[in-house]
């Protein structure tokens, strides 16, 4: 069983693309989906044809804490993280799985993205153009994988006994922004290996929680992210940044 959780925060519509496409495209059976509703308002409805688990904070206690709450309540040996404003590709899950037997910690490539991750493939126009050219380049890249220090955790897979050995998700980052970079950092402390899969490309739309909050006056999003830059760097010195492991001095 794979426990796919998936953090809300208003945004409804979108994440109801996000559930569908997982609907769509993924092997049914294979695995259960976790809504963890951080206080949207209103809150998320499931559809009526959704098995999904759904637990509900009645405020927003941040990214973190909703993850941390997911994961203790999954059923699944494998977790898979993925942000509500993601559309994922037809086979995504069966190649996470498989990059899983090498790596301890994988996250695809995307349009969206700071670092690593970031390819750019043919424009797609609407939903169905972008499965096409997802399928092309998963076809182009098929086994491709790049070890790397962190990934970017729009959507990110590990065991859960993983979790259990360096986890849980920092709840000291309100409401998220380097949680899943101290995680990998913490696993890579621990002798496990990180790495993107570059055989499967995922649409992010990017930063949608973060804009709705920064232009709502809830968060200073540049402000937000130098004090969590700083909080990584106090904990792993300042090259912690570099996300290549080949990197030149």
């Amino acid at each position: 069983m794979i426990s796919i959780i998936v953090p809300v925060y208003n945004n409804l519509l979108m994440t109801m693309d996000c559930l569908n496409s997982i609907k769509s495209n993924t092997q049914e059976g294979l695995y259960e989906v976790i809504v963890v509703d951080n206080g949207s308002d209103p809150s998320f409805q499931c559809p009526p044809w959704a098995k999904f688990a759904y637990l509900r904070n009645e405020t927003n206690l941040g990214f973190p804490i909703a993850v941390n709450q997911g994961i203790k309540a999954a059923k699944g040996e494998v977790i898979v993280l993925l942000n509500n404003d993601c559309i994922v590709s037809q086979g995504w899950l069966e190649r996470l799985l498989y990059h899983l037997d090498s790596y301890s910690i994988v996250s695809p490539v995307t349009n969206y993205c700071a670092g690593m991750q970031l390819v750019t493939i043919p424009v797609y126009q609407d939903e169905q153009e972008f499965y096409r050219e997802a399928e092309k380049w998963s076809e182009s890249h098929t086994g491709e994988s790049q070890e790397v220090n962190w990934v970017i955790g729009f959507c990110m897979a590990f065991k859960k006994s993983l979790w259990e050995e360096a986890g849980p998700f920092d709840e000291s980052i309100w409401p998220c922004s380097g949680e899943e970079i101290i995680f990998c950092l913490e696993s890579k402390k621990r002798g496990h290996k990180v790495a993107i899969a570059r055989d499967i490309y995922i649409h992010h739309f990017g930063s949608q929680t973060l804009n709705e909050m920064d232009e709502s006056g809830q968060i200073n999003y540049i402000e937000l992210c130098n004090r969590n830059d700083k909080h990584i760097a106090e904990l792993y010195g300042d090259d912690w940044i570099y996300q290549n492991i080949e990197r030149s001095e």
